[in-house]
C-alpha cells in the first residue's frame, strides 16, 4: 500500500482559524456573562429607583401634616413614619384599594384591587392585564404608598444596558482578529520575499542567502539551505576540475597526435595511406573541438556573471562572430544578412545587457549550426527585432528541426539524426546554459512554415525572460 499523502495546509490560515475560533468562542461566553450581569444590575437599578420615587411620594403626603419630613434624615423619617418591611402591619390585605402611580404617561394614577396580598417592596404583578414591576411602601398611619412601571420598559432599558455593555466587547474581539490577521500577513512578508528572491535566482547561483533582516524561526532553514548550496557548490567544484583536468590531459594528446599527422601528410605514401590519414585528422579535429567545447560547457555551468560584465556592444559582438565563421560561409556560398540593426544603432553603442564573451559564444554557435546544416546558396539571417525588451533571431533556410526534437537538441551530446553532418552535440547545451545563466530565453520554431520544398529552416530566438510575480 502506497502511504497516505498529506496535505499541505496554509499556517496563517491554520492560526487564524484556531486563535479566530478560541477568541469567538471566549468573547461569546464573555458577551453572554457580561450581557446577564448587566440585564441583572439594571433591572436591580430600576428597583432602586422605584424605591426612591416611593420614598419621595412619602415625604410629599406626610408633609402636608408634618413639614420637616421634607427634609429629615432617611433613617429618621422611615424611624418615624414608616413600617418595618418585616412588620406585620406593612400589608396591604387582598380586596383592598390601593393607589399605584405609575412611571408612565405622565405618572398616571391607577385605582387598583388585588386578589392577593401586597407585602412592602419590589414585586412583579398583572394590573388590568399588564405586567408592572410594583414597590410598595406601608407608612405608620397605615396609608400605603405604591409606584408601579412596566415589565416591557424595565426589561427594554435592560437588555439596552447590557447591550451598551456586551457589544463593545464582540467589536473588541473583531478588532483584535483583523489586527492579528494584519500582524501575520506582515510577518510572513519576509518568507514570501525570500521565496521570490530564490525563485528569481539564476541556475548557476549557488551564493549563500543573506539572512539579515529575516525572522529569527527562518535562520534555521535558511542555514540548512545554504549549507545545501554550500555542498552543491563544492560538488560541481569537483566535477568541474576533473572534467577540466581531464580535458587538459586530453589536449597534450590530441596535439602531439596532430603534430605526428602533419608530418605524416609530408612523406610520400599511397592513395590509400593519404586517404587514411584524412581520416585520422578529421577524428582528430573532431576530437579537439569535441575536449573544447566540453570545456567551455563545464565552465558555463560553474562560473556566474557579474553584473559589471553584462554590458556588451552588440554590433560589434555580431561583426567579430561573422568574421571567424566567414570563411565557412564562403566555402558553401551562404550569405550571411543583418537586419534591424540600423534601426535601433544610429551612434554605434546600441549595448545589451549580457556578458560578452557568454553573447559571442552564443552567437557563433547559432550562427555556425546555420551555416553548418543550410545547404549551399542559402541565407543566414540575424534579425534585432527589438532592444527593449531584448528580442533577436537567427533563421536559415535549411532542413530545420522537427517539433518532436526541438527540446532535446539542448541536452548535452544529443544530435538531430540524418542531417549528414558531423558534430559533437554540445552546442545548443552551451548555448541553452550561457543564456539562461544572463536572463535569456531561447525558443526554436520553424522559420518557413508554409515552404512547399520542405526546407522549412529553422529561426532562434533570443530574449529577455520574462518572469512572473
Amino acid at each position: 500500500m502506497s502511504p497516505v499523502q498529506k496535505k499541505n495546509y496554509g499556517f496563517v490560515k491554520r492560526l487564524l482559524v484556531w486563535a479566530g475560533t478560541a477568541a469567538l468562542i471566549m468573547s461569546l461566553a464573555a458577551a453572554a456573562s457580561l450581557f446577564t450581569l448587566s440585564y441583572n444590575e439594571a433591572c436591580d437599578e430600576q428597583d432602586d429607583l422605584l424605591e426612591e420615587v416611593t420614598g419621595v411620594l412619602a415625604r410629599l403626603d406626610i408633609s402636608s401634616k408634618h413639614p420637616s419630613a421634607l427634609w429629615m434624615d432617611d433613617d429618621d423619617f422611615e424611624d418615624w413614619f414608616t413600617l418595618d418591611e418585616n412588620s406585620p402591619q406593612a400589608i396591604a390585605p387582598a380586596g383592598s384599594t390601593v393607589l399605584v402611580r405609575t412611571l408612565h404617561k405622565g405618572g398616571q394614577t391607577i385605582r387598583a384591587v388585588f386578589d392577593q396580598d401586597l407585602y412592602d417592596g419590589a414585586q412583579t404583578l398583572f394590573i388590568s392585564g399588564t405586567e408592572y414591576r410594583l414597590y410598595l411602601r406601608t407608612l405608620s398611619g397605615g396609608q400605603h404608598i405604591a409606584v408601579a412601571q412596566r415589565m416591557k420598559e424595565i426589561e427594554k432599558i435592560a437588555r439596552q444596558t447590557a447591550l451598551a455593555a456586551s457589544l463593545p466587547l464582540l467589536a473588541l474581539s473583531l478588532a483584535l482578529f483583523i489586527i492579528l490577521a494584519g500582524v501575520l500577513w506582515y510577518s510572513m512578508k519576509p518568507i514570501h520575499a525570500l521565496a521570490s528572491k530564490i525563485n528569481n535566482r539564476q541556475p548557476d547561483d549557488l551564493t549563500p542567502i543573506d539572512t539579515q533582516g529575516l525572522p529569527t524561526e527562518l535562520l534555521p532553514m535558511v542555514d540548512a539551505f545554504n549549507g545545501v548550496l554550500f555542498r552543491i557548490d563544492e560538488l560541481r567544484q569537483r566535477e568541474s576540475r576533473f572534467v577540466a583536468d581531464a580535458a587538459h590531459e586530453l589536449r597534450s594528446p590530441l596535439a602531439a597526435l596532430s603534430l605526428q599527422a602533419e608530418r605524416l601528410e609530408k612523406a610520400t605514401m599511397n592513395e590509400q595511406a593519404k586517404k587514411q590519414l584524412k581520416d585520422l585528422r578529421i577524428s582528430i579535429d573532431r576530437a579537439t573541438r569535441l575536449v573544447s567545447q566540453l570545456l567551455s560547457l563545464k565552465r558555463a555551468q560553474t562560473q556566474s556573471v557579474k553584473n559589471t560584465e553584462k554590458k556588451t556592444v552588440l554590433s560589434e559582438t555580431v561583426a567579430a562572430v561573422i568574421e571567424q565563421i566567414w570563411a565557412d560561409a564562403e566555402k558553401k556560398k551562404i550569405e550571411i544578412e543583418v537586419l534591424g540593426f540600423d534601426e535601433y544603432d544610429q551612434d554605434g553603442t546600441l549595448t545589451v545587457d549580457v556578458a560578452e564573451d557568454d553573447l559571442f559564444s552564443i552567437l557563433r554557435n547559432l550562427i555556425e549550426n546555420a551555416v553548418k546544416y543550410c545547404p549551399e546558396g542559402s541565407t543566414v539571417t540575424i534579425e534585432l527585432q527589438s532592444l527593449v525588451p531584448f528580442k533577436m533571431n537567427v533563421h536559415d533556410n535549411g532542413p530545420g528541426i522537427p517539433k518532436e526534437e526541438r527540446e532535446r537538441v539542448f541536452d548535452p551530446f544529443y544530435r538531430v539524426l540524418g542531417t549528414g553532418e558531423t558534430g559533437t552535440g554540445l552546442g545548443m547545451a552551451i548555448v541553452k546554459t550561457l543564456a539562461e545563466r544572463n536572463g535569456l530565453q531561447i525558443t526554436l520554431n520553424d522559420a518557413y512554415p508554409l515552404a512547399e520544398n520542405g526546407q522549412k529552416g529553422l529561426m532562434v530566438t533570443l530574449q529577455t525572460k520574462i518572469v512572473c510575480s
